[in-house]
């Protein structure tokens, strides 16, 4: 892809791309594989970066960190070591030693996830694991570039040696320097070394008083350094222990050099791979950074933006943020800063869809934008060069889902003051010296960009140079955008086909702009109305209406008002879109409403005859036990008589309870019928309060009462609900049956005394907390009411803890004659908290 001038990718701000590039990047290696990066109109090279710069991206943002620790560049090393016998130190074996674990750490991750980045991974399939040199590096050097003690048994012996015979020197010369001291000889209570010989320092005047050899004076002459005779044979041994020593570690160093020099030519492509990763990771940091994504290619030429972002304002936003944040004084305030929102970019240049016969329009390829100064225009021409060049670059880019762009192969771009005082060009001269070059090469694959084209000369003759200028460039088929404010240039859009107006939205009410782009409509360049809001008096300005032709001044005016307009039915629009999501989110939560309640439905149909089941189950059982009876009884009257009596009994009492629950159903509804709704009553919500779920339907009593839910009992339905959905509406109900006596015969006798008191019968009972001694006769008591007010079925609460009451409670009942059966309630209803008592 060629560039025209040679800086035009920094006029379009891709320099600021570079820059964090080279920031994100782990490696010399990586900075210059970025430093060579060009951009291209290649298909499969473009295809191929964007696709491997895409993976990155999701590796980085939804992935285990990348190993992608610092490699150094090994390429000169690599090369000193080439030569047979050369040996290098220790900090280079380190260097090496720690490029190959981060390869092969590298080289592992990537291949464990193939399937996931196939093209990362066909990239890092080019780095070779170097295992066996590396064990053999890490046996040598350590992590801080020095050699090991025990890189060697013969180099940890001398190291044992020296510093054995370090220490006895040492203590040796501190003895003779100790004497000296008492003698007055020296008076400096610590040895040193002279040429790397353990002396002490005496003074001048009595170094014959001394025995040794004199090795050193002072600059002063009144101090001399002299190596004991004691300490002589000490002092030869440490120096040939030493020099032992130096030749272990040059043979330590030769072996190493000479294994990293066999292992050489696979080095060289392993370091190119990381190379080419590390870039790819920059690529991908920078991409998540920009919120950027891989868009559709073509190679119809044309370009298509949806809500694009310029790369340059978002970097510039977030630095912003980030300084404030590093001046906000507590977490709070930092918390709330966030970068300033950049107004996207919706532009089509060449768009096939848009000259769909069906819908009326058709494709331009050459736009020109107007409207006033500071209106955003230059940006939005920026704006798209610089999406084209990141996309050119392989960068994925700041756009939503729909963007597609072409494989350009020049980009011309004549934007800002391009004066030359060595050249002697004015402003005007270097315009028309970029024009001269997009003339003569631009093609239907060539992209130019030209910002406020016509001026710098004579108005008049600016603007139909200008029209001649887009009108040839226009006839090459060249991708085309110029900004101006010749208002020839937006007839000459408008009246021409395949060139299009477009203009930045401005408010005319603040006379701010709005940064929207828009397509299709000329901008007005506000001139008189801003001349009017900083205070220029009216007859200056209805002079320069009367100057400028009340013809081109309605025009104007009549530019202004289309787009106010223009601008309040996009707002409308907007408005609109935003009710139809309400809506939209309004309907999809009543059908997961209603699916909730069809679930529940059936949850609570299937209990229904899961309970009919047992109830027929428990029948057939009794039933099977009265013939087994009778049969073993050889059909005795008698026997036959009371197994009959108690099928009938059975059959009495499975249809009472059918009946009660039928009764029931009937008050239920008439309660329905007649209740109207009662209002909220203030305070907290507790167990046996009446309730409302959602604020409306049918009352409800508060069975059970967590932090976050409530058992909630309506009619004889339970559920389950969060309490922040109930609204109290009465207090405690007491549930009560009450049997009355029934009235006398003729006789005035009847089966039970006329003066017997209604019975009292509870239907639940609450026994958490308490212990199993006092628990059961209060289920006792229950049970007896229960029978006596002829209840079919009561409840205990006894909780779920440890199951110990629960267990208790349930063998309690089961002994019981009068009891039919035990069960826990359903799990919507107390689960194992709740057991179900059914009486005979």
């Amino acid at each position: 892809m060629h560039l025209y001038p040679a800086d035009a990718a920094d006029r379009l701000g891709f320099d600021v791309l570079r820059a964090r590039l080279d920031g994100y990047a782990q490696s010399e290696l990586g900075r210059v594989v970025l430093a060579d990066l060009a951009p291209s109109s290649d298909r499969d090279w473009v295809a191929g970066e964007l696709t491997r710069v895409g993976q990155m991206q999701d590796l980085l943002g939804f992935d285990d960190p990348l190993p992608m620790a610092g490699v150094a560049d090994l390429r000169p090393l690599l090369k000193r070591v080439a030569p047979k016998g050369a040996v290098v130190d220790a900090e280079d074996l380190s260097l090496a030693l720690n490029a190959l674990v981060t390869l092969r750490r590298l080289h592992g991750y990537l291949r464990t996830r193939k399937s996931k980045y196939p093209d990362l991974w066909a990239v890092a399939e080019g780095i070779v694991p170097q295992k066996e040199l590396e064990t053999h590096l890490a046996k040598i050097v350590d992590e801080r570039g020095q050699l090991r003690d025990d890189a060697s048994a013969e180099l940890q012996k001398l190291t044992r040696q020296i510093n054995a015979r370090g220490e006895q020197l040492r203590n040796s010369v501190l003895k003779a320097l100790r004497d000296a001291v008492a003698k007055g000889y020296a008076t400096e209570d610590q040895p040193t070394l002279r040429g790397g010989r353990a002396v002490i320092p005496v003074r001048a005047e009595a170094k014959r008083k001394v025995q040794g050899f004199v090795h050193d004076v002072s600059a002063s002459g009144q101090t001399v350094y002299i190596e004991p005779t004691a300490a002589l044979d000490l002092n030869n041994e440490v120096r040939e222990l030493e020099a032992a020593r130096r030749r272990e570690i040059e043979r330590i160093l030769r072996e190493a050099t000479a294994h990293l020099r066999s292992r050489r030519q696979d080095l060289a492509p392993s370091l190119d791979a990381y190379a080419q990763l590390d870039a790819y990771a920059a690529r991908g940091r920078l991409a998540n950074d920009l919120g950027a994504l891989v868009p559709a290619l073509n190679d119809d030429g044309h370009l298509r933006i949806v809500r694009g972002r310029n790369p340059v304002l978002l970097l510039h936003f977030q630095n912003e943020a980030k300084r404030k944040r590093q001046n906000a004084e507590t977490a709070a305030e930092k918390a709330a800063i966030e970068p300033r929102a950049v107004v996207p970019l919706d532009l089509n240049l060449g768009d096939p869809l848009e000259g769909d016969p069906s819908e009326g329009g058709t494709a331009y390829h050459t736009l020109v934008i107007t409207g006033p100064n500071a209106g955003g225009k230059s940006v939005a021409m920026k704006t798209v060069g610089v999406l084209a060049l990141m996309v050119a670059h392989g960068l994925p880019v700041p756009c939503d889902a729909g963007s597609s762009f072409p494989l350009l192969e020049r980009l011309y771009v004549d934007i800002g003051d391009q004066q030359s005082m060595e050249e002697d060009l004015s402003t005007f001269t270097s315009h028309l010296t970029n024009i001269r070059t997009m003339l003569k090469d631009a093609g239907p694959r060539s992209l130019v960009l030209i910002d406020e084209a016509g001026t710098g000369t004579d108005p008049a003759e600016g603007g139909a140079l200008a029209q001649a200028v887009l009108e040839g460039l226009h006839e090459r088929g060249a991708r085309t955008i110029a900004t101006t404010h010749h208002g020839t240039l937006k007839a000459f859009a408008h009246n021409t086909p395949g060139v299009e107006n477009g203009s930045m939205q401005f408010d005319r009410a603040t006379l701010a702009p709005t940064y929207r782009f828009q397509a299709g409509i000329p901008g007005s360049s506000y001139a008189f109305d801003i001349a009017a809001r900083v205070g220029l008096d009216g007859e200056t300005i209805g002079r320069a209406r009367a100057l400028v032709g009340e013809g081109k001044a309605s025009l104007e005016d009549l530019i202004a008002t289309f787009e106010a307009r223009a601008q309040e039915a996009e707002s409308r629009v907007e408005e609109a879109e935003s009710w139809a999501q309400e809506a939209e989110s309004v309907r999809k939560k009543y059908d997961d409403l209603l699916e909730q309640l069809r679930a529940r439905k059936d949850e609570y149909r299937a209990e229904a005859i899961a309970q009919a089941d047992r109830i027929v189950k428990e029948a057939n059982a009794r039933i099977e036990r009265a013939v087994r009876e009778i049969k073993e009884a050889e059909a005795e009257k008698e026997t036959t008589k009371e197994v009959r009596a108690d099928i009938a009994k059975l059959k009495a009492t499975v249809r009472k309870k059918q009946q009660q629950v039928e009764q029931r159903q009937r008050k239920r509804k008439k309660r329905s019928q007649k209740q109207s709704t009662p209002p909220a009553v203030a305070g907290p919500i507790r167990e046996g309060d009446q309730v409302r779920i959602d604020g409306a339907g049918a009352v409800g009593e508060v069975l059970e009462l967590g932090d976050r839910e409530a058992l909630v009992a309506l009619g004889a339905l339970k559920t389950r609900v969060k309490t922040k959905r109930l609204t109290k509406v009465g207090g405690p109900r007491e549930q009560r049956v009450e049997i009355r006596a029934p009235k006398s015969d003729r006789n005035g006798s009847s089966g039970i005394g006329s003066d017997l008191p209604a019975v009292h019968a509870q239907t639940r009972i609450d026994l958490r907390g308490q212990r199993v001694e006092e628990a059961l006769p209060a289920v006792d008591r229950l049970v007896d009411e229960a029978l006596a007010a002829g209840l079919p079925s009561v409840e205990v609460l006894h909780g779920k803890g440890t199951g110990a009451l629960r267990i208790a409670i349930q063998r309690h009942l089961q002994q019981r004659r009068d009891v039919a059966g035990v069960s826990e309630a359903a799990w919507n209803q107390g689960g194992a908290g709740v057991t179900v008592v059914e009486l005979g």
